[in-house]
């Protein structure tokens, strides 16, 4: 497992860092931080699994969840998709509120699945599909 770290900010100014050692570590603290934040936020509160030289992931807290990768020199972003054919957008808080498409919602599990699989092998899995594309 390459080393890991969980970057949030409650305030949308200064960062919280949390070093993980293991993938339990990471889903406990996903799961406490949820809690943390339920009743602060109107959305799901979202994180950033951070693996360094190798890039980020930002998690949405919810049961229909979406997944932003981030290469670690920033030239590469990808994000989940599942249904092309859903409507509508969803808000998540990535430091601030953020409308997401539908389009890129997936399930936590399978969110974590992938997750476990990146911060293991630092590439991305067919799992999921991944697009640079950008819904409305």
């Amino acid at each position: 497992m390459y080393p890991v770290n969980i970057v949030y900010s409650v305030d949308g100014y200064s960062d919280e860092k949390i070093e993980v050692g293991s993938f339990i570590d990471l889903k406990s603290q996903l799961l406490k931080i949820k809690e943390d934040t339920a009743e602060m936020f109107s959305a799901p509160f979202s994180v950033d699994v951070q693996v360094e030289a190798i890039g980020f992931m930002s998690i949405g807290l919810a049961d229909d969840t979406i997944l932003c990768y981030k290469s670690w020199d920033l030239e590469n972003q990808l994000t989940s998709v599942r249904d092309l054919s859903a409507n509508g957008n969803i808000s998540f808080y990535f430091g601030d509120y953020t409308l997401m498409s539908k389009k890129y919602l997936i399930s936590y599990d399978l969110a974590l699945d992938v997750l476990n699989d990146w911060i293991l092998t630092g590439e991305l899995n067919d799992k999921v599909l991944w697009t640079a594309q950008l819904f409305n």
